[in-house]
């Protein structure tokens, strides 16, 4: 292991994998797909966007991994990747509702790395991961421009990533 990152651009697996749905009994392909994360030193933010995006629009089942817990700025990178994807035509006449894009939106799990803190609420009592990312996505009080945004991303994140879940 080294400092260096070992995933550029986007990379597929050369084979499918058959996977059972476990609710419904079904067998399917999967194709796994990673791709070169946010934020790397000798790329700008339009690649890593890009990437993004490409590979948000490919997935049926999106993966989103992050290291330490869900702030601001993780929620504002998703927030800036589904803005862009508002902008994608995915049929022949007229532009897509916000329902029907996402529609078209895979379903979310937030994997999040080194992550130390107690799983419990303002009252100590215990909490799932899910339930952290839903008071992470939980409206915030105010009504300065400011929190004002920061709803937005979170109205946002819950409207187009309508299944997700967190680990």
């Amino acid at each position: 292991t080294t400092i260096n990152h070992c995933t550029k651009g986007l990379w597929l697996w050369k084979k499918t994998m058959k996977v059972r749905n476990d609710n419904s009994g079904d067998e399917f392909n999967a194709l796994i797909m990673d791709t070169e994360g946010f934020g790397g030193i000798d790329e700008n933010v339009n690649h890593d966007t890009r990437i993004f995006l490409f590979s948000l629009l490919l997935s049926s089942y999106f993966i989103f991994n992050s290291v330490g817990n869900i702030d601001e700025n993780a929620l504002q990178s998703l927030s800036l990747i589904i803005n862009l994807a508002k902008d994608v035509k995915i049929k022949n006449e007229g532009d897509p509702t916000e329902d029907e894009l996402a529609e078209a939106f895979p379903s979310f799990l937030w994997v999040i790395r080194d992550f130390v803190l107690g799983m419990e609420d303002q009252n100590g009592v215990k909490i799932s991961s899910k339930q952290y990312l839903e008071n992470s996505l939980a409206l915030q009080k105010g009504v300065s421009e400011s929190i004002q945004n920061k709803n937005r991303i979170r109205k946002n994140l819950k409207h187009f990533f309508q299944n997700r879940d967190c680990m």
